[in-house]
């Protein structure tokens, strides 16, 4: 006997407690089996009507043909059978009851039911006529093909319409059945359950145990001493003497699970009704029809706001529950610093982080006050005196992040009042809960509800979690967790985050370990988890645990989940275990489900959304330097022949690498082919015709700025900006600083006299069909290309979700193909077939280096930064592989190498490519640990 006090005397112990100790067993009641008798059959009135007979009917079985059942005898005895008759009629013919048939069970077939308990009664009917002997667990029998009938239309008690339905979850048939039974019977022996259930002992014992560890169900001695007893946590708690109203724990949780997943037409009504929301998982079930692609419009939203809403918490939510969510914070504190900053904040103008320290000093010697200023900015993060709201620009790929200032603008509301609000939202609430929404002290807190509750504002409800717990909720509330209500029990793969989940994180993690994954439920019950996250462009899916039972319900659910993230441009995903086992042992239930719903087997995974065909890298940019005129076999035979076939070119070194002779520089060929100078698309200045800069700007679709519209009239009939300048009497810099902002947008070029030219866009055309052509004419270029390089290439202008929508076009019509195209890159690329099986056949590519103003160097951006930590350089392909790179000054005609990673076996090739350009190459670098000569 272990005691964690010093050693005591026998004696000293009381002799109640020494009995219980030694083993000696006394009932948990002072009830009698009379009392316990009356107290289980006070539970359900006599019926005097058909409602009270309707909710007789809720306790215990069902009524047989003759109406009569064993556990209803008293309270029918003295009502004569018409008069039941009567009643069943009237029941009937309202729909509140039914009949069942086709079970296979001559005990239910035919008898009288409430929809929900034919539903459970049915289930468990055919699954005992089957052979269910053999199971552990129910949730892994397979039910697909079971089905019973149950009645829809009578003809007085007479069933005229019969319709078939499957048959339900045998899990929850089997758990409401225990439950209904000890909750109308009384204790029993696990002995009696396995008599009293036609299943194996083990599945019988598997649910037992898992009511325990809910603290549904609890053991003990109630009306016997010889073998423990099975009995309602609820009834045990009130036949031991309990004091408090006690409700059930699982209606609260169920009341819970119905507000949360409550759906909204609106997002703005779905904010009002939550108190924050984090991520755009948690909409999916809560707001009608909403799509991932909806979350990024949601944040630009002007009354959507970002912020430390709730502690150090980030989270979305509107305007409108700011006042709420400042009542929950204690009064703020605001340093010099802070006061300083906010200073700098307006009520009626959002601002950037770049614009909020603008008037700070900054430098080497002002870097404790950069500190200071960014610690102030931090504090008042903290505190959600300023939140942040997000603005799309034009030409701007990312969204820019704007400050909006909080403290003097809205009033917080009174913290009672927060408090019945946040109540009202997420009842019912335990008061350690509400400690992760309030920033006050928990005293405050506990006073502040008991306020509310003598006002008769916010109730309490009493459960057993497994001891009493109180939760606050609203008066309305306390009704609904009285009477039962059938329960919601959808599928629904959520996130750990959820508000929903988050509430009862201890249960879940209880029930499916700790760690990192997304949760399945059933209802309010964790069944399953996925290990999914994503990997690049793709999901990686780990491993799912889904039982057997629930599996074709998650397919369903998971391809909704898949399908949102399709909106997202992660549209490929790949599966590798199912319930701990590989793809090649799954049976075939699962795989038929996994195939419906667009999973492919390839080799030990599964795949869905792409195909699976690697090729060596090499095969695939040996495809691509043929196609682009780099390949020793297809470069033109000199710079006037390459100058025809390349769209742009910034200089000589990109020309140099197409041709075979070099005779010529480029800036000599501009007036020949009347080149004009002008910002591509990635932002580079390049030569190419005016048509082509024509065509950029229309893509663009930036308009000028009024106050610069007069230069692009002047140089749209001039082209001289020495008459510009003597017309407006500016020096050559002042000149700079105005044509330079339009120079960038593309309204002005540089033609090849040296002069300006204005650029307009083009009317013949649609820009949405140039925009899709521009970007259908670079894809096809590439033999294998990603997303990212696809980002990279293009440029700015373009959004994500419009170099996806021309790919997808690419792969319906056949032209390219998606997935995993080569080998050891764990992205998602789209390839031409055609191209990558001709490149079989093509020689092996020269040593050659691709300089970093090449059209196709943003290709090769994640070689450069993963091996070689360049963002811009020259790369070195050796034997056909990428083995160095480095940096280097052009000016002086010379190739001065200022930096080199990689191989110095490379250093020869580098060589080559100075005596092909006839540039003298210099560096101070040692290459291999020598010192160059």
């Amino acid at each position: 006997m272990s005691m964690k006090t010093r050693a005591f005397l026998v004696k000293d112990i009381d002799p109640e407690v020494l009995r219980r100790l030694m083993g000696t067993r006394s009932l948990a009641t002072e009830m009698t089996s009379e009392q316990l008798h009356k107290y289980y059959s006070d539970k359900a009135p006599v019926p005097t009507s058909p409602e009270s007979l309707f909710e007789l009917m809720q306790h215990g079985g069902g009524l047989d043909r003759k109406f009569n059942n064993p556990l209803y005898r008293e309270k029918l005895d003295g009502i004569e059978l018409e008069v039941i008759r009567s009643w069943v009629e009237e029941l009937c013919q309202s729909g509140k009851i039914t009949k069942i048939n086709g079970t296979g069970e001559a005990e239910i077939d035919g008898k009288w039911f409430n929809p929900f308990m034919a539903e459970i009664h049915g289930t468990l009917a055919c699954l005992a006529t089957s052979d269910s002997s053999s199971i552990v667990d129910l949730r892994d029998y397979d039910t697909k093909d079971m089905s019973f009938e149950i009645a829809t239309e009578f003809d007085g008690t007479t069933p005229t319409k019969w319709k078939t339905i499957p048959v339900g979850d045998p899990h929850e048939a089997l758990r409401v059945k225990i439950l209904e039974l000890l909750g109308s019977e009384g204790p029993k022996t696990t002995e009696i359950l396995h008599q009293r259930l036609p299943f194996s002992e083990k599945s019988v014992d598997r649910i037992v145990h898992e009511l325990e560890t809910r603290n549904v169900i609890s053991v003990g001695f109630f009306t016997q001493t010889d073998d423990a007893e099975l009995i309602l946590k609820v009834d045990e708690h009130r036949i031991t003497g309990g004091e408090e109203e006690i409700v059930e724990y699982r209606w609260i949780q169920n009341l819970v699970l119905d507000k949360s997943f409550k759906k909204y037409a609106d997002v703005f009504e779905a904010f009002n009704e939550h108190v924050l929301v984090q991520k755009q998982q948690e909409l999916l079930y809560r707001i009608e029809d909403f799509r991932f692609k909806d979350w990024k419009d949601l944040q630009l939203d002007s009354d959507v706001v970002s912020g430390r809403l709730l502690h150090n918490r980030m989270g979305y939510t509107t305007k409108n529950n700011i006042p709420m969510l400042l009542g929950l914070k204690p009064e703020p504190w605001i340093g010099a610093m802070e006061e300083e900053v906010l200073s700098k904040l307006h009520t009626d103008e959002n601002i950037t982080r770049q614009e909020l320290v603008q008037d700070f000093p900054k430098g080497e010697e002002h870097r404790q006050l950069e500190r200071d200023v960014k610690n102030a900015i931090s504090n008042l993060d903290r505190q959600m005196l300023f939140v942040k709201q997000f603005e799309e620009v034009i030409g701007r790929r990312r969204r820019l992040s704007l400050f909006h200032k909080v403290h003097g603008v809205y009033k917080p509301m009174d913290f009672e009042d927060a408090i019945e609000e946040v109540v009202r939202r997420m009842g019912p609430v335990k008061a350690s809960t509400l400690r992760f929404y309030v920033s006050r002290n928990y005293e405050d807190l506990l006073v502040a509800l008991h306020n509310l509750e003598t006002s008769g504002r916010i109730s309490k409800v009493t459960a057993l979690v497994p001891d009493t717990e109180d939760f606050y909720c609203t008066p309305a509330e306390v009704e609904m967790l009285r009477v039962p209500r059938r329960e919601d029990r959808t599928i629904r793969i959520l996130t750990q985050s959820d508000p929903y989940v988050s509430r009862f994180i201890w249960e879940v993690r209880s029930a499916l370990d700790r760690g990192w994954y997304l949760p399945v439920f059933k209802g309010v019950d964790p069944v399953g988890k996925v290990l999914m996250f994503r990997v690049n462009d793709y999901l990686e899916i780990k491993d799912m645990h889904v039982p057997t039972a629930y599996f074709e319900e998650f397919c369903d659910a998971f391809l909704v989940l898949l399908e949102n993230h399709a909106d997202q441009l992660v549209d490929v995903a790949v599966l590798t275990n199912v319930n701990s086992e590989p793809i090649s042992e799954l049976s075939t239930p699962m795989r038929v489900g996994l195939e419906r719903i667009g999973f492919k087997q390839v080799g030990e995974r599964m795949i869905r959304g792409g195909v699976v065909d690697p090729q060596p890298r090499e095969i695939a940019e040996r495809a691509l330097f043929h196609q682009h005129h780099l390949h020793q076999e297809t470069r033109h035979e000199n710079e006037t022949l390459a100058l025809r076939k390349i769209k742009e070119i910034r200089d000589d070194f990109a020309l140099r690498g197409r041709c075979e002779v070099f005779r010529t520089n480029l800036k000599s060929m501009a007036s020949a082919n009347r080149l004009h100078k002008g910002v591509n698309m990635r932002g580079h200045q390049v030569w190419a015709p005016y048509e082509y800069f024509e065509t950029l700007l229309t893509i663009r679709g930036i308009p000028p700025e009024d106050d610069l519209v007069d230069i692009i009239e002047f140089f749209s009939s001039q082209t001289d900006p020495n008459i510009f300048k003597e017309r407006h009497a500016l020096t050559q810099s002042e000149f700079r600083k105005l044509v330079q902002p339009l120079i960038r947008t593309g309204h002005i070029v540089e033609d090849f006299r040296g002069g300006f030219r204005a650029v307009h866009p083009r009317t013949d055309q649609d820009p949405v069909h140039l925009r899709r052509e521009y970007l259908r004419n670079l894809v096809s270029d590439y033999p294998v290309i990603t997303i990212k390089q696809l980002l990279r290439l293009s440029g700015t202008p373009f959004k994500p979700e419009e170099l996806k929508a021309v790919l997808n076009e690419f792969e319906e019509d056949g032209t390219l193909v998606k997935g995993f195209l080569i080998e050891n890159l764990h992205q998602v690329c789209w390839g031409r077939k055609e191209l990558l099986e001709t490149a079989k056949s093509i020689n092996p590519i020269r040593d050659f280096v691709l300089p970093p103003t090449d059209p196709i160097a943003p290709y090769f951006g994640d070689v450069l930064k993963e091996r070689f930590g360049f963002g811009s350089a020259y790369l070195v392909f050796k034997n056909a592989e990428p083995v160095a790179a480095f940096k280097a000054n052009t000016r002086n005609k010379t190739i001065d190498v200022t930096d080199y990673e990689g191989s110095e076996k490379g250093w020869r090739v580098v060589k080559e490519f100075a005596w092909e350009h006839q540039m003298p190459l210099h560096t101070e670098l040692r290459i291999g640990g020598k010192k160059i000569q």
